[in-house]
């Protein structure tokens, strides 16, 4: 996109567009029937009986990175896993923390003891009872640094320790990180529990054997995974469907065209353009829904070298960015802007305002860098993020950088990350239930400290301590609220909006609720493709 365009689209959906409006999640029904003539009364129509049967077909963006839920990274991965395994708790739509195979739990007076009670009755995929033996095994694979888990170094940090008190109960054991650890095993089933036998001698999954409503029938890496339905599962009556296939199909336009020739009975994250037509123009074959959890995106600027290990270019950068004007050339208005990735309604949105676009004070700030005009920037980007660099790459152009693309593919764009090998990337982040998660990043002693430019503050590292140790909610938010202060004074990263997550499916498809995570069913087990059923 040459820059003279780019600049001429900015300035037309600012005048025209303005900025964008935090709305509630969108569900796009189907064409209204003409109206009944006056003298008529149109009859109700009868609610559909849900029944039991039949395969759902569902059009995932990317594939399947690890069957290993432990290892669980990319969106494909949680996707299927989330159907299949089932953690200890989960948030529920709420926001709260509730039993899934924990019936309840307790802690002690200290916050450092947590003791769960398993749910009775509930089994494996292969018919074996879970036990609290079978949740210490997976937790000491988790601490185990062979292992991989992504979740590792977390619970490393808490000095985590389990034990087995009977076959139904499992205490946990911690040193610091009290507020957020119910969040740690919730988080997007990185913490599930499966059947050691899911694991061959090289300790590979080949085939998960979890306690969810679906088990793994076939997998064609690349192409699809099958699912079957659980007949024993713990929730009686779940689920109605025979079985899931999750088809990879990677080109959103693919996507929808598969949607609207039936080829699929759903699928996730349309082309942004014809989501916001099918927003205005409803299609009467398919319902839309665009919705809205705790996610970010993230402008990430490098401290460890120039330029932006100097503050004041930092703060020309922050001051330059224009998040609703971004917001409308990348997402047509769709994302929620902020500078905290929390949804407007949640617990841990905090009350600071935003940094707002001022151009000249970004001109000010770059002219106190000492930094000449050109000053080089290096743009770490993966292909689908090329658009968005355009759209940064004007607006930095008018305060005196001059960014250069480095267009990657994801696995260079990890390792380049990780060497701090870029002046700029952008990241996201889903998953997000407690602030210690996001936040997290934004101390040297964090394993994600790459993902906020390696950004290091003895004041932050203070607060964040303070907030990990605290339980109490009020005096959490008192905390992260300097956080979220401390990050826009030393303009550390740059939050920039609430990803705008799309779902679409067949009228046929009945029951079905997306959750509060890139999954298709509540980590809670409450709804989802658990409770979906076909009307064919």
């Amino acid at each position: 996109m040459k820059r003279s365009t780019l600049f001429a689209l900015l300035a037309v959906l600012a005048m025209l567009l303005g900025a964008c409006t935090q709305a509630p999640a969108t569900a796009v029904p189907a064409a209204s029937a003409p109206a009944a003539a006056p003298s008529e009364v149109p009859a109700a129509a009868a609610p559909a009986t849900p029944k039991a049967g039949g395969t759902l077909t569902f059009a995932m963006k990317e594939d399947v990175t690890s069957l290993d839920p432990l290892k669980a990274i990319q969106y494909g991965d949680i996707r299927l896993n989330i159907l299949v395994a089932q953690q200890l708790i989960a948030p529920d739509r709420a926001g709260k923390f509730v039993g899934v195979l924990a019936e309840s739990w307790e802690t002690s007076a200290d916050g450092k003891a947590w003791t769960f009670k398993l749910r009775p009755g509930v089994k494996f995929h292969n018919g074996q009872e879970l036990t609290a033996d079978d949740v210490k095994w997976i937790f000491d694979r988790i601490l185990d640094e062979k292992a991989g888990a992504a979740q590792r170094s977390a619970y490393a940090g808490i000095k985590l320790q389990t034990e087995v008190v009977d076959k139904s109960t499992i205490k946990f054991t911690i040193e610091s990180g009290m507020g957020p650890f119910p969040s740690y095993l919730a988080l997007l089933n990185r913490s599930a529990i499966i059947h050691r036998d899911s694991y061959d001698a090289e300790g590979k999954v080949a085939k998960i054997i979890g306690t969810g409503p679906f088990m793994m029938d076939a997998v064609k890496p690349g192409e699809s995974y099958t699912l079957v339905k659980n007949p024993n599962y713990w929730k009686a009556g779940e689920p109605l469907l025979d079985s899931v296939v999750l088809k990879v199909i990677t080109d959103p336009v693919v996507r929808l065209n598969a949607l609207r020739t039936g080829e699929v009975d759903m699928a996730e994250e349309l082309p942004m353009a014809d989501v916001k037509k099918l927003v205005d123009t409803p299609d009467p074959n398919f319902t839309v829904k665009v919705y809205y959890i705790n996610s970010g995106e993230r402008l990430v600027m490098n401290h460890t070298r120039a330029p932006f290990n100097n503050q004041d270019a930092r703060l020309a950068l922050q001051a330059a960015f224009d998040r609703d004007q971004y917001n409308e050339a990348i997402f047509f208005g769709l994302g929620q802007t902020h500078n905290q990735p929390f949804t407007p309604d949640n617990v841990w949105r905090l009350d600071v305002p935003m940094v707002m676009p001022d151009l000249t004070k970004a001109k000010e700030y770059f002219k106190a860098s000492g930094l000449p005009e050109g000053t080089p920037v290096k743009f770490l980007l993966m292909a689908n993020q090329k658009d968005k660099g355009e759209v940064i790459q004007a607006m930095l152009g008018q305060v005196g950088f001059k960014v250069e693309f480095d267009v990657v593919d994801s696995a260079a764009w990890n390792s380049k990350g990780q060497a701090y090998d870029y002046d700029l990337l952008l990241g996201t982040m889903t998953g997000i239930f407690d602030p210690d998660r996001p936040y997290g990043y934004l101390t040297k002693a964090s394993g994600g400290n790459w993902l906020v430019g390696g950004y290091d503050s003895p004041k932050m590292n203070e607060l964040l301590a303070a907030g990990k140790a605290e339980t109490d909610v009020a005096k959490r938010q008192a905390i992260y609220k300097q956080v979220v202060e401390l990050v826009q004074a030393d303009g550390a990263t740059l939050y920039v909006l609430g990803l705008p997550w799309v779902e679409a499916w067949q009228n046929t498809v009945k029951g079905y609720q997306p959750g509060t995570s890139p999954a298709l069913m509540m980590m809670d087990a409450s709804d989802g493709l658990n409770k979906a059923w076909l009307d064919k």
